[in-house]
């Protein structure tokens, strides 16, 4: 045996016993071999809205692990608040609403495909503009995909007491699939 080989003998005697301890006492903790394995995933969404960031550096070196999915970039525009702007102040300001909400919409999916697009990966990107309740509308599309990527901020403003706001809460507690948050 050589001298690093004794080393390391030297260092970790007696460890055996004591890391099977361990395992039996944080087993509850520890991940199993299942969880061990990275999951495959093909079919990601990408939800955004007005209070929406665009994707970070963090998501789209997370989306560089996933070559080749299907990612589809989704801008919820809410419906309720355009029926209300159509209750209270009248069809036109609803019509104006509606139009800016269309223009900031295309331009958030274009340059969130082309944030995207950049990254090396062959990845088959869809855009779509939908108009309704922005949690209904996420849940609704949700069993075609195997992971969603949200903004924290989707759906609502946030505060310092509130970092996430309510309606991601509610899509994390309502779809059963991995939820990524930025």
């Amino acid at each position: 045996m050589g001298l690093f080989s004794n080393l390391i003998l030297r260092r970790f005697k007696g460890v055996a016993p004591r890391y099977e301890e361990i395992v039996r006492a944080y087993k509850e903790f520890l991940l199993t071999e299942e969880e061990f394995a990275i999951p495959k995933i093909e079919r990601i969404m990408i939800p955004l809205d007005r209070y929406s960031e665009h994707p970070n550096e963090t998501v789209l070196e997370y989306l560089s692990s996933y070559p080749g999915a299907q990612i589809l970039i989704l801008y919820v525009i809410d419906g309720e608040v355009c029926r209300l702007i159509r209750e209270t102040i009248g069809e036109r300001e609803a019509e104006l609403f509606r139009k800016r909400e269309l223009e900031r919409g295309h331009n958030m999916l274009k340059q969130a495909e082309k944030l995207i697009s950049e990254i090396r990966g062959g990845f088959s990107i869809q855009s779509k503009l939908k108009t309704g309740n922005k949690a209904e509308v996420v849940e609704g599309i949700v069993d075609n995909f195997e992971l969603i990527i949200i903004s924290r901020h989707y759906g609502a403003e946030t505060t310092k007491t509130h970092p996430v706001s309510p309606i991601v809460l509610r899509i994390l507690q309502n779809v059963k699939i991995p939820v990524l948050l930025y």
